[in-house]
Order: C-alpha cells, then sequence, then structure tokens
C-alpha cells in the first residue's frame, strides 16, 4: 500500500517540534479540545462541523508519536462517503535531531491510501498543513 508520507526538515528542536505536534495544533493546524500529554490521550482536532477525534497509541516526547484516529466526521465539498473513511487509520510522528536545533520530521498517514475517496484532497492538505503551516508556525514561533 501507498500511505502518504512526507519527510522535512525544520529549523527548531526536536522539543519545539514535539510540542507543537502535541499541543499546539491551534497555531498550524485545527482547533485541539485538549493537548496529547501522555499514552492513551484521546482529543479532537476540529474546524467547526469537520473533526477528527485521535488516541495517542504511541507517545515518546520528543522521539516518536502515533495517533489513531477513532471517530471522524470528515466534510470535503463535492466528495460524497468520506465522513469515517479516516477511522482506523494512523498518523506517524517520527522526530530526529539533526543538531543545531535542527529537526527531521518523518511523518506517515497509514492508511491514508490512493483507493481512499478523499487521498487526492488530504494528502494535498497534509503537505500543505506540514510543509508550510506547521513549518512556518515553528520558524517564526519564538
Amino acid at each position: 500500500m501507498n500511505h502518504y508520507t512526507t519527510s522535512l526538515e525544520i529549523n527548531r528542536s526536536a522539543a519545539d517540534v514535539f510540542k507543537a505536534i502535541s499541543s499546539q495544533l491551534d497555531g498550524w493546524w485545527g482547533h485541539q479540545d485538549h493537548p496529547v500529554t501522555e499514552l492513551g490521550t484521546v482529543f479532537k482536532v476540529s474546524w467547526g462541523e469537520p473533526w477528527y477525534q485521535f488516541k495517542a497509541v504511541k507517545y515518546l516526547p520528543n522521539e516518536e508519536m502515533i495517533w489513531e484516529c477513532i471517530d471522524a466526521n470528515q466534510i470535503i465539498n463535492g466528495l460524497e462517503g468520506v465522513q469515517k473513511e479516516w477511522v482506523g487509520t494512523n498518523v506517524h510522528w517520527r522526530l530526529k535531531s539533526l543538531g543545531d536545533a535542527r529537526t527531521q520530521l518523518n511523518f506517515k498517514h497509514e492508511g491514508l491510501v490512493p483507493t481512499f475517496i478523499c487521498f487526492n484532497v488530504c494528502s494535498r492538505a497534509w503537505t500543505d498543513f506540514l510543509q508550510q503551516h506547521l513549518v512556518s508556525y515553528l520558524e517564526g514561533h519564538p
């Protein structure tokens, strides 16, 4: 299966990147109802009516985190049948310190595959949120 993956370098420490992906989603992705602070944390990310609910199934501070999508109300204009498409997929965040306050982020949305109705839209959205919004947020955030 060709799961959505990307890798990028960010000019911030692994601790800063981990903080942004665990407790500062409001700053670059969507409204986060509460921070991910430990294994088993259940949280929701929303944009008004559309939302995703995740559970942290791996939590290694400043190194790795995996979220399992446990419920969703995905709404994409013009696409039918996508409401629960992410349920059962896993979002992987792996961080590697490169020194000099630089971090490599290896990202995989396991289960987001080309057979998904939302694959093209969701892949483009992940690319934009990670490579543009997250990087801008971190590199422009003290």
